[in-house]
């Protein structure tokens, strides 16, 4: 996961309050991710606790596509996800989006709509390259766990590559209970 988004945007200013990275409710230990490479696995594409930095890179293993299931550890509300990935044709093209599934497999997606689909678009940021997905909002409340399919990627390369995700978001925490008016 990488801690971008806001540099992107141009710092926190440009989000509403409420937005922030969601990363510390990433059921870390339950992530899991079908057709990734041995050599390259999902663990990388997260910070470690030490130094805050990823560990380099996912990548998928027999072709192109890779399932990504993850888990927040409470309910939690995504408006947008930025990709990060190398500055080569293995950046996700087509990916499509399913929240709040049990660890759904590739014959899953096949036979299963998604929340939403989207065809990429990835702008320069120094060695690497980022897109931004804006969820539709109002589909992607709730939200206890996230799976991202990526179906191709940019150039037909042989095998896809994520180097970090961030989900843009809020936790359901107290801030969305009703209140009652005091006095």
């Amino acid at each position: 996961i990488c801690y971008s988004f806001c540099t992107l945007l141009g710092g926190r200013g440009n989000m509403a309050s409420s937005h922030t990275d969601i990363f510390e409710h990433v059921d870390r230990g339950n992530v899991e991710c079908l057709n990734d490479s041995p050599e390259h696995p999902v663990a990388n594409i997260f910070p470690s606790a030490d130094s805050g930095s990823t560990g380099g890179f996912l990548e998928s293993d027999t072709d192109e596509e890779l399932l990504l299931n993850i888990p927040f550890r409470q309910i939690c509300k995504i408006y947008a996800i930025e990709f990060t990935a190398p500055n080569d044709g293995r950046k996700p093209n087509n990916v499509k989006f399913y929240i709040n599934q049990k660890n759904l497999s590739f014959e899953d997606c096949e036979g299963l709509a998604p929340v939403q689909e989207a065809e990429l678009n990835w702008v320069p940021s120094g060695t690497v390259q980022k897109a931004v997905f804006n969820t539709r909002f109002v589909k992607f409340q709730n939200v206890n766990s996230v799976h991202i399919y990526v179906t191709s990627n940019t150039e037909d390369a042989p095998t896809s590559c994520i180097s970090g995700l961030t989900f843009i978001g809020s936790s359901g925490g107290d801030q969305f209970k009703w209140q009652p008016k005091q006095g």
